[in-house]
Protein backbone atom coordinates (compact mmCIF):
# COMPACT_ATOMS: atom_id res chain seq x y z
CA UNK A 1 0.00 0.00 0.00
CA UNK A 2 1.25 3.42 -1.03
CA UNK A 3 1.59 5.83 2.22
CA UNK A 4 1.44 9.35 -0.01
CA UNK A 5 -1.94 8.22 -1.24
CA UNK A 6 -5.44 8.38 0.84
CA UNK A 7 -8.83 8.08 0.21
CA UNK A 8 -11.94 9.42 2.23
CA UNK A 9 -15.61 8.95 1.02
CA UNK A 10 -19.30 8.21 2.47
CA UNK A 11 -22.51 10.01 2.51
CA UNK A 12 -21.31 11.45 6.15
CA UNK A 13 -19.90 14.24 4.66
CA UNK A 14 -18.76 16.34 7.70
CA UNK A 15 -17.08 12.48 9.14
CA UNK A 16 -15.57 12.55 5.30
CA UNK A 17 -14.77 16.41 4.89
CA UNK A 18 -12.80 16.48 8.48
CA UNK A 19 -10.50 13.74 8.16
CA UNK A 20 -9.55 14.37 4.57
CA UNK A 21 -8.40 18.20 6.11
CA UNK A 22 -6.85 16.51 8.92
CA UNK A 23 -4.64 14.49 6.80
CA UNK A 24 -4.10 17.20 4.45
CA UNK A 25 -3.05 20.04 7.28
CA UNK A 26 -1.14 16.61 8.80
CA UNK A 27 1.17 16.53 5.33
CA UNK A 28 1.13 19.70 4.75
CA UNK A 29 1.02 22.19 7.81
CA UNK A 30 -0.33 25.52 7.58
CA UNK A 31 2.54 27.41 6.88
CA UNK A 32 3.50 25.41 4.30
CA UNK A 33 0.29 25.44 2.54
CA UNK A 34 0.65 28.51 0.33
CA UNK A 35 3.51 26.97 -1.97
CA UNK A 36 3.04 23.16 -1.17
CA UNK A 37 -0.48 22.64 -1.46
CA UNK A 38 -2.98 22.44 -4.50
CA UNK A 39 -6.62 21.66 -3.43
CA UNK A 40 -8.93 20.81 -7.32
CA UNK A 41 -12.84 20.50 -6.70
CA UNK A 42 -14.33 17.72 -8.08
CA UNK A 43 -18.07 19.14 -7.51
CA UNK A 44 -19.36 18.29 -11.28
CA UNK A 45 -22.81 17.32 -11.72
CA UNK A 46 -22.09 17.30 -15.93
CA UNK A 47 -19.63 15.47 -18.41
CA UNK A 48 -17.68 18.11 -19.09
CA UNK A 49 -17.09 19.62 -15.67
CA UNK A 50 -16.07 16.17 -14.08
CA UNK A 51 -13.16 15.23 -17.13
CA UNK A 52 -12.01 18.97 -16.50
CA UNK A 53 -11.48 18.26 -12.41
CA UNK A 54 -10.15 14.92 -13.45
CA UNK A 55 -7.28 16.57 -15.98
CA UNK A 56 -7.03 19.65 -13.59
CA UNK A 57 -6.18 16.43 -10.80
CA UNK A 58 -3.41 14.46 -13.18
CA UNK A 59 -1.90 17.63 -13.88
CA UNK A 60 -1.23 18.78 -10.50
CA UNK A 61 0.56 15.84 -9.14
CA UNK A 62 1.98 15.43 -12.47
CA UNK A 63 3.73 18.89 -11.82
CA UNK A 64 6.18 19.22 -9.52
CA UNK A 65 6.20 21.49 -6.34
CA UNK A 66 7.53 25.26 -6.38
CA UNK A 67 11.43 25.48 -6.02
CA UNK A 68 11.46 21.42 -6.74
CA UNK A 69 10.04 20.74 -2.81
CA UNK A 70 6.86 18.83 -1.46
CA UNK A 71 3.32 18.39 -3.48
CA UNK A 72 0.04 17.79 -1.43
CA UNK A 73 -2.63 17.65 -4.09
CA UNK A 74 -6.54 17.33 -2.45
CA UNK A 75 -8.70 16.29 -4.98
CA UNK A 76 -11.76 17.45 -2.63
CA UNK A 77 -15.40 16.84 -2.63
CA UNK A 78 -15.34 14.52 -5.77
CA UNK A 79 -19.04 14.00 -6.45
CA UNK A 80 -19.61 12.39 -9.49
CA UNK A 81 -17.75 8.78 -8.55
CA UNK A 82 -21.41 7.43 -8.20
CA UNK A 83 -22.61 8.93 -10.78
CA UNK A 84 -23.60 5.93 -13.47
CA UNK A 85 -24.36 8.32 -16.35
CA UNK A 86 -20.81 10.24 -15.83
CA UNK A 87 -18.78 7.10 -15.22
CA UNK A 88 -19.69 5.43 -17.78
CA UNK A 89 -19.11 8.75 -20.61
CA UNK A 90 -15.53 7.61 -22.34
CA UNK A 91 -13.70 10.60 -21.65
CA UNK A 92 -14.41 10.66 -18.08
CA UNK A 93 -13.31 6.90 -18.28
CA UNK A 94 -10.23 7.06 -20.49
CA UNK A 95 -8.65 10.53 -17.63
CA UNK A 96 -9.53 8.10 -14.88
CA UNK A 97 -7.81 5.21 -16.42
CA UNK A 98 -4.90 7.52 -16.89
CA UNK A 99 -4.92 8.50 -13.15
CA UNK A 100 -5.44 4.96 -12.20
CA UNK A 101 -2.13 4.31 -14.37
CA UNK A 102 -0.15 6.83 -12.54
CA UNK A 103 -1.68 5.66 -9.11
CA UNK A 104 -0.56 1.88 -9.62
CA UNK A 105 2.91 3.49 -11.17
CA UNK A 106 3.11 5.34 -7.62
CA UNK A 107 3.78 8.82 -6.67
CA UNK A 108 7.46 10.37 -6.39
CA UNK A 109 7.86 10.29 -2.40
CA UNK A 110 7.50 13.58 -1.99
CA UNK A 111 4.12 14.39 -4.06
CA UNK A 112 1.15 13.03 -1.87
CA UNK A 113 -2.77 13.05 -3.25
CA UNK A 114 -5.75 13.24 -0.71
CA UNK A 115 -9.01 12.32 -2.41
CA UNK A 116 -12.33 12.89 -0.57
CA UNK A 117 -15.82 11.49 -2.63
CA UNK A 118 -19.58 11.71 -1.30
CA UNK A 119 -19.63 8.20 -2.44
CA UNK A 120 -18.07 5.85 -5.20
CA UNK A 121 -19.47 2.92 -7.15
CA UNK A 122 -17.82 0.03 -5.82
CA UNK A 123 -17.97 -1.71 -9.16
CA UNK A 124 -15.67 0.29 -11.13
CA UNK A 125 -12.11 -0.12 -12.03
CA UNK A 126 -11.36 2.89 -10.83
CA UNK A 127 -12.48 2.11 -7.27
CA UNK A 128 -10.56 -1.40 -7.75
CA UNK A 129 -7.19 0.48 -8.63
CA UNK A 130 -7.71 3.26 -5.56
CA UNK A 131 -8.22 -0.15 -2.99
CA UNK A 132 -4.88 -1.74 -4.18
CA UNK A 133 -2.62 1.03 -3.98
CA UNK A 134 -4.11 2.80 -0.70
CA UNK A 135 -6.37 2.18 2.18
CA UNK A 136 -10.36 3.48 1.71
CA UNK A 137 -11.55 4.89 4.51
CA UNK A 138 -15.54 5.38 4.68
CA UNK A 139 -17.48 7.08 6.37
CA UNK A 140 -21.10 6.36 5.81
CA UNK A 141 -24.53 6.82 7.83
CA UNK A 142 -27.22 3.73 6.75
CA UNK A 143 -30.04 5.30 4.30
CA UNK A 144 -32.46 3.55 6.55
CA UNK A 145 -34.26 5.91 9.01
CA UNK A 146 -34.59 2.79 11.52
CA UNK A 147 -30.94 2.09 11.02
CA UNK A 148 -29.66 5.31 11.03
CA UNK A 149 -31.33 6.93 13.96
CA UNK A 150 -29.18 4.27 16.49
CA UNK A 151 -26.44 5.30 15.40
CA UNK A 152 -26.80 8.87 15.84
CA UNK A 153 -28.27 8.65 18.82
CA UNK A 154 -24.64 6.59 19.64
CA UNK A 155 -22.84 9.40 18.00
CA UNK A 156 -24.82 12.07 20.35
CA UNK A 157 -24.42 10.43 23.83
CA UNK A 158 -20.57 9.48 23.04
CA UNK A 159 -20.43 13.46 22.18
CA UNK A 160 -22.04 14.77 25.40
CA UNK A 161 -19.98 11.76 27.38
CA UNK A 162 -16.56 13.56 25.70
CA UNK A 163 -17.55 16.93 27.22
CA UNK A 164 -17.98 15.45 30.67
CA UNK A 165 -22.16 15.77 30.47
CA UNK A 166 -24.80 13.19 30.93
CA UNK A 167 -27.97 12.91 29.12
CA UNK A 168 -30.62 10.03 29.73
CA UNK A 169 -31.86 8.09 26.97
CA UNK A 170 -34.99 10.11 26.84
CA UNK A 171 -33.24 13.41 26.12
CA UNK A 172 -30.90 12.04 23.81
CA UNK A 173 -33.91 10.64 21.77
CA UNK A 174 -35.38 13.76 22.12
CA UNK A 175 -31.96 15.58 20.92
CA UNK A 176 -31.78 13.05 17.59
CA UNK A 177 -35.24 13.64 16.52
CA UNK A 178 -34.51 17.54 16.78
CA UNK A 179 -31.48 17.61 14.95
CA UNK A 180 -31.65 14.85 12.82
CA UNK A 181 -28.97 12.32 11.65
CA UNK A 182 -26.36 14.59 10.17
CA UNK A 183 -23.17 14.86 11.63
CA UNK A 184 -22.45 18.36 10.96
CA UNK A 185 -25.74 18.89 12.93
CA UNK A 186 -25.40 16.95 15.74
CA UNK A 187 -22.08 18.27 16.47
CA UNK A 188 -23.32 22.05 16.00
CA UNK A 189 -26.48 21.42 18.07
CA UNK A 190 -23.63 19.55 21.49
CA UNK A 191 -21.48 22.38 20.95
CA UNK A 192 -24.21 24.97 21.27
CA UNK A 193 -25.42 22.70 24.73
CA UNK A 194 -22.59 22.79 26.30
CA UNK A 195 -22.43 26.26 25.67
CA UNK A 196 -25.71 26.80 27.36
CA UNK A 197 -25.40 24.52 30.06
CA UNK A 198 -21.91 25.48 31.49
CA UNK A 199 -21.08 23.89 34.72
CA UNK A 200 -24.70 22.11 34.99
CA UNK A 201 -23.20 18.67 33.67
CA UNK A 202 -26.72 17.20 33.18
CA UNK A 203 -28.76 17.62 30.18
CA UNK A 204 -32.93 16.39 30.51
CA UNK A 205 -35.70 16.94 27.58
CA UNK A 206 -36.52 20.15 29.29
CA UNK A 207 -33.05 21.57 28.09
CA UNK A 208 -33.50 20.27 24.43
CA UNK A 209 -36.97 21.66 23.76
CA UNK A 210 -35.32 25.02 25.28
CA UNK A 211 -32.21 25.01 22.71
CA UNK A 212 -31.85 22.42 20.43
CA UNK A 213 -32.66 23.76 16.84
CA UNK A 214 -34.62 20.83 14.30
CA UNK A 215 -32.97 20.80 11.48
CA UNK A 216 -35.06 20.65 8.21
CA UNK A 217 -36.37 16.95 8.23
CA UNK A 218 -37.21 17.41 11.99
CA UNK A 219 -39.22 20.59 11.29
CA UNK A 220 -40.88 18.61 8.29
CA UNK A 221 -41.65 15.57 11.51
CA UNK A 222 -43.22 18.91 13.89
CA UNK A 223 -45.45 19.32 10.61
CA UNK A 224 -47.11 16.00 10.29
CA UNK A 225 -46.88 15.70 14.20
CA UNK A 226 -48.99 18.73 14.44
CA UNK A 227 -51.58 17.20 12.48
CA UNK A 228 -51.61 14.22 13.32
CA UNK A 229 -52.51 15.57 16.92
CA UNK A 230 -54.96 18.33 15.70
CA UNK A 231 -52.84 21.09 16.44
CA UNK A 232 -54.04 23.82 13.39
CA UNK A 233 -52.64 26.34 14.23
CA UNK A 234 -48.92 24.93 14.84
CA UNK A 235 -49.79 23.09 11.70
CA UNK A 236 -50.19 26.29 9.45
CA UNK A 237 -47.50 28.03 11.10
CA UNK A 238 -45.10 25.17 10.49
CA UNK A 239 -46.22 24.59 6.54
CA UNK A 240 -45.16 28.19 6.70
CA UNK A 241 -42.20 28.08 7.64
CA UNK A 242 -41.28 24.78 5.43
CA UNK A 243 -42.72 26.75 2.17
CA UNK A 244 -40.11 29.88 3.33
CA UNK A 245 -37.47 27.24 2.99
CA UNK A 246 -38.01 26.72 -0.10
CA UNK A 247 -40.10 23.29 0.69
CA UNK A 248 -43.28 22.65 -2.11
CA UNK A 249 -46.65 22.20 -1.19
CA UNK A 250 -46.46 18.93 -3.61
CA UNK A 251 -43.58 17.73 -1.48
CA UNK A 252 -45.43 18.12 1.78
CA UNK A 253 -48.79 16.82 0.57
CA UNK A 254 -46.89 13.70 -0.30
CA UNK A 255 -45.45 13.64 3.40
CA UNK A 256 -48.93 14.16 4.53
CA UNK A 257 -49.81 10.42 2.73
CA UNK A 258 -47.06 8.72 4.31
CA UNK A 259 -48.42 10.30 7.50
CA UNK A 260 -51.74 8.74 7.51
CA UNK A 261 -50.53 5.51 5.65
CA UNK A 262 -48.52 4.93 8.83
CA UNK A 263 -51.28 6.10 11.11
CA UNK A 264 -53.72 3.48 9.31
CA UNK A 265 -50.96 1.01 9.38
CA UNK A 266 -50.25 1.08 13.49
CA UNK A 267 -54.28 1.36 13.78
CA UNK A 268 -53.99 -1.94 12.34
CA UNK A 269 -51.48 -3.15 14.49
CA UNK A 270 -53.15 -2.69 17.36
CA UNK A 271 -56.53 -3.97 16.51
CA UNK A 272 -55.19 -6.87 15.75
CA UNK A 273 -53.46 -7.16 18.98
CA UNK A 274 -49.71 -7.06 17.46
CA UNK A 275 -48.90 -3.86 19.28
CA UNK A 276 -49.28 -2.90 22.68
CA UNK A 277 -49.18 0.79 24.09
CA UNK A 278 -48.21 1.33 28.07
CA UNK A 279 -47.80 4.95 28.32
CA UNK A 280 -45.08 6.27 25.64
CA UNK A 281 -43.54 2.84 25.05
CA UNK A 282 -44.87 0.08 23.21
CA UNK A 283 -44.26 -3.54 22.75
CA UNK A 284 -45.32 -5.69 19.90
CA UNK A 285 -46.14 -9.31 21.03
CA UNK A 286 -44.98 -12.77 20.00
CA UNK A 287 -47.43 -13.91 17.65
CA UNK A 288 -45.98 -15.69 14.92
CA UNK A 289 -47.92 -15.09 12.22
CA UNK A 290 -47.04 -11.75 13.04
CA UNK A 291 -43.33 -12.69 12.19
CA UNK A 292 -44.43 -14.13 9.33
CA UNK A 293 -46.05 -10.84 8.18
CA UNK A 294 -43.34 -8.87 8.79
CA UNK A 295 -40.84 -10.46 7.66
CA UNK A 296 -42.14 -10.11 4.11
CA UNK A 297 -42.10 -6.26 4.00
CA UNK A 298 -39.31 -4.05 2.85
CA UNK A 299 -39.57 -1.98 5.86
CA UNK A 300 -40.39 -4.28 9.65
CA UNK A 301 -41.81 -1.58 11.72
CA UNK A 302 -40.55 -3.60 14.38
CA UNK A 303 -36.91 -2.26 13.37
CA UNK A 304 -38.01 1.36 13.31
CA UNK A 305 -36.54 3.62 16.48
CA UNK A 306 -38.91 3.23 19.47
CA UNK A 307 -39.44 6.80 20.45
CA UNK A 308 -40.60 7.27 16.93
CA UNK A 309 -42.94 4.02 16.42
CA UNK A 310 -44.40 5.18 19.85
CA UNK A 311 -45.32 8.45 18.74
CA UNK A 312 -46.70 7.18 15.75
CA UNK A 313 -48.88 4.52 17.74
CA UNK A 314 -49.85 7.27 20.17
CA UNK A 315 -50.71 9.52 17.08
CA UNK A 316 -53.28 6.82 15.64
CA UNK A 317 -54.49 4.76 19.35
CA UNK A 318 -57.71 7.96 19.69
CA UNK A 319 -59.06 7.32 15.93
CA UNK A 320 -60.55 4.53 14.40
CA UNK A 321 -59.70 3.25 11.01
CA UNK A 322 -62.78 5.27 9.58
CA UNK A 323 -61.76 8.19 10.18
CA UNK A 324 -58.09 7.44 9.53
CA UNK A 325 -58.86 5.97 5.77
CA UNK A 326 -61.26 9.37 5.47
CA UNK A 327 -58.77 11.50 6.16
CA UNK A 328 -55.95 9.75 3.81
CA UNK A 329 -58.96 10.26 1.45
CA UNK A 330 -59.17 13.96 1.68
CA UNK A 331 -55.13 14.42 1.39
CA UNK A 332 -55.07 11.92 -2.24
CA UNK A 333 -57.76 13.82 -3.56
CA UNK A 334 -55.84 17.23 -2.65
CA UNK A 335 -52.57 16.20 -4.31
CA UNK A 336 -54.87 15.42 -7.65
CA UNK A 337 -56.63 18.23 -7.67
CA UNK A 338 -52.72 20.09 -7.23
CA UNK A 339 -51.80 17.89 -10.22
CA UNK A 340 -54.86 18.72 -12.42
CA UNK A 341 -56.03 22.30 -11.22
CA UNK A 342 -54.40 25.61 -12.30
CA UNK A 343 -56.47 27.99 -10.75
CA UNK A 344 -56.17 27.90 -6.90
CA UNK A 345 -52.58 28.17 -5.40
CA UNK A 346 -51.32 24.92 -3.76
CA UNK A 347 -50.74 26.98 -0.79
CA UNK A 348 -54.59 27.56 -0.66
CA UNK A 349 -54.94 24.31 -1.13
CA UNK A 350 -52.94 22.79 1.69
CA UNK A 351 -54.12 25.23 3.92
CA UNK A 352 -57.75 24.32 3.47
CA UNK A 353 -56.55 20.47 3.68
CA UNK A 354 -55.37 21.13 6.95
CA UNK A 355 -58.15 22.48 8.49
CA UNK A 356 -60.52 19.79 7.48
CA UNK A 357 -57.99 17.47 8.80
CA UNK A 358 -56.98 18.89 12.45
CA UNK A 359 -61.18 19.41 12.91
CA UNK A 360 -62.62 18.08 15.78
CA UNK A 361 -62.96 14.72 15.87
CA UNK A 362 -64.67 11.75 17.20
CA UNK A 363 -62.15 9.85 19.52
CA UNK A 364 -62.47 6.17 20.52
CA UNK A 365 -63.59 5.11 23.39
Amino acid sequence: MADNIFFYCGNDEYLVSTNARGRVDKLCPAAEQGLALEIISGDAGKIDDAAAAVDQCLAAFRTVGLFGGKKVVWFRDVSFLANAVLMKNERVKRLLGELTSDLKAGLAPDQFLVISASGIDKRTAFYKAVKEVCEIEEYSMPERDYEARPVAVQRAAALFRREGYTIDSAAVDAFVEKTGFETRQIMNEVEKMVLFKGEDKTITVADVQIITSASGEAIAWDFTDAVAEGRLGDAIRIFRQLLFQKQTSVGLIIQLESLFQNLLRFREYIDAGWLRLNGNKIQWSSDPELDDYFSAMPDDPRKMHWFRASKIANQAAPFPVSRLTASKRLVVDTHERMLSEGSIPHELMVETLLARLCAPRRRTR
